[in-house]
């Protein structure tokens, strides 16, 4: 397999343009006008746009408001967080901070955090009967893990900042800071949802009801699949195995809180329009990815389990679900992934296998416990057991962290072909590569990505099965992963003066391979362990207090919903 991509055109950056942003917020200015006009019969004008939502959407408007600002946060979001990766992966380091992508980034931040705001200022201005009244504001429950997850991901950027200030640009899409900001916009869809539920939206209310719960249940799976980013990009810098446990665990929590919330059938339709969306939007003129997983399988495996165990017995549902996403789902997204950057083998599969099964598992198991909060029947887990399942989630994305180095030397020989050449490498010994998960020249930050296969020729002997950038700002490199060995060694790297890294020339070479962070994470540098040690322990309060707010905001709200109405039987 090979795969190229270019991001620049005729010199320019498409990537720096910010014509999107300026799009998204002209379409959200005009929505809120039209709403304006709209309930221009409201008592008041603050509460037109409540008004003319409810009128329009049957959604009660402190809860539509919420919920539309909050998914329209994660689109902008999104779309500037994707533009960004594509950005360092083609071009390299940005030189300034507000770049297109990052403002776009902010922006989103901005308005999931704002989304809450919006939330208590509409409930207070219509007495809405929901939440708390904290002096004059009325605070719905679900109000309070979206604003924790907006607030807490904007403060990310400028820590983000003082990272780099510290540690350098580490190029890497799951460094703490990364990762404050990914999850809090990744996980609003799931306030977003508890917000339905609050405000008593049931999916079978009407059209407008109904198109918020699936909208929302869509973006949450979509939400949840952006940790699989560096996988999509094809320069994924941790074990290949977290591409098949990523996606059990984003299928175990939003496709079983879709077939319990939505009833039968709309797992599969869930997956299906994620699955649509992603592979429409994944070819573009900017940048060509690929879509690390399509969920059609695992929907199946969803209702599979629902038709053949029931959902009553949630617990029984949640295993069976887990154990389908893990066997069914995974054999699915196997024959898919056959054609990712970096292609599924079977040495892969016992491994995401047993593992995936047990997030799988754990993610269903959250995933009742969430649905238990926007249904009003009622239903969920012991406590106890929905602990287990997040304990089970975080056990398995856990055990594939360590990553090492191997014991493996290899003699580069290059055939020049002008700006390019073919990479010859006989390995030491000669059967280090016989098992690997994957085995890859990688170029990237010269304009575009160059993926190379390296294809056996004989033993321990490899070449490129095309010829690959040596010149330029290109950065390229010879990668091997075996499991957790994941080891790289120099095929051409050029000078960097700013941070002091001499050129390693394209030139024939016999190196022992070192860990692959020396090289694709070579603008790091050491900086004072007091500051990441902060950074990590602010990264784990943050994630404690994204978990305590969700789970009063569910407990709260179901137990209020339950004593004021009567049981509705679970969806068969």
């Amino acid at each position: 397999m090979t795969t190229t991509v270019l991001l620049t055109l005729a010199g320019h950056n498409p990537l720096a343009t910010w014509t999107p942003l300026w799009l998204l917020l002209g379409g959200f200015i005009a929505a809120v006008t039209a709403l304006t006009i709209v309930g221009r019969d409201a008592p008041t004008f603050f509460t037109r746009v409540p008004y003319a939502l409810e009128r329009v959407t049957g959604v009660p408007g402190w809860a539509a408001a919420m919920v539309a600002t909050a998914l329209y946060g994660l689109l902008v979001a999104g779309v500037g967080f994707y533009n960004d990766v594509a950005w360092h992966v083609a071009l390299g380091r940005d030189k300034r901070l507000f770049t297109a992508p990052h403002t776009m980034i902010v922006a989103g931040l901005a308005f999931i955090a704002f989304a809450a705001v919006l939330g208590v200022f509409f409930a207070t201005l219509t007495d809405a009967r929901v939440g708390r009244r904290v002096g004059p504001f009325v605070v719905p429950w679900s109000a309070i893990p979206l604003g924790v997850l907006g607030f807490t991901a904007l403060g990310g950027f400028p820590l983000d900042d003082l990272w780099h200030a510290h540690y350098g640009v580490d190029v890497t899409m799951w460094s703490p800071t990364h990762l404050l900001m990914i999850l809090g916009a990744s996980l609003s869809p799931i306030a977003a949802w508890l917000a339905l539920g609050e405000a008593g939206v049931k999916p079978t209310d009407g059209i407008g009801p109904r198109i918020f719960h699936t909208l929302t249940a869509v973006l949450m799976l979509a939400g949840l699949t952006s940790v699989l980013g560096e996988f999509e990009f094809g320069v994924p810098q941790f074990q290949q195995l977290y591409h098949p446990l990523l996606i059990c665990m984003a299928a175990g929590l939003a496709l079983v809180t879709a077939r319990l919330v939505l009833g039968p059938g709309n797992a599969i339709l869930v997956g299906g329009i994620a699955a649509l969306t992603r592979i429409l939007n994944t070819p573009s003129h900017v940048v060509q990815t690929r879509s690390a997983a399509l969920y059609l399988a695992p929907a199946l495996a969803v209702e599979v389990a629902a038709l053949v165990f029931g959902v009553t017995r949630r617990a029984r549902f949640a295993i069976a679900s887990g154990i389908g996403i893990a066997t069914i789902g995974l054999a699915g997204e196997y024959a898919w992934n056959r054609g990712a950057h970096q292609p599924w083998t079977t040495n892969l599969m016992p491994a995401a296998v047993l593992l995936g099964a047990l997030i799988a598992v754990g993610a269903a198991l959250l995933a009742t416990a969430l649905a238990g909060g926007v249904r009003r029947d009622g239903a969920g887990l012991p406590v106890w057991l929905v602990a287990l399942g997040a304990v089970a989630v975080l056990v398995g994305l856990a055990l594939p962290l360590p990553r090492h180095n191997g014991n493996v030397r290899i003699a580069i020989q290059l055939e020049h072909r002008g700006d390019n050449a073919v990479v010859h490498a006989t390995l030491t010994p000669a059967n280090a590569a016989d098992h690997a998960r994957w085995f890859q020249t990688s170029s990237w930050q010269g304009g575009g990505m160059v993926l190379s296969e390296m294809k056996k020729v004989g033993p321990g002997q490899y070449v490129s099965d095309k010829a690959v950038p040596v010149t330029g700002s290109w950065k390229t490199l010879v990668r091997l992963h075996r499991g957790d060995q994941m080891m790289a060694a120099p095929v051409w790297l050029p000078a960097d003066p700013s941070i002091g890294a001499p050129q390693i020339p394209a030139v024939d070479r016999t190196v022992p391979f070192s860990h692959e962070q020396k090289y694709l994470l070579r603008e790091t540098r050491s900086g004072p362990a007091t500051f990441a040690v902060i950074a990590y322990a602010l990264l784990t309060g943050v994630a404690v207090l994204w978990g305590t707010a969700f789970v009063l905001a569910a407990k709260r709200h179901r137990a209020r919903l339950t004593s004021a109405t009567r049981t509705q039987p679970a969806a068969a």
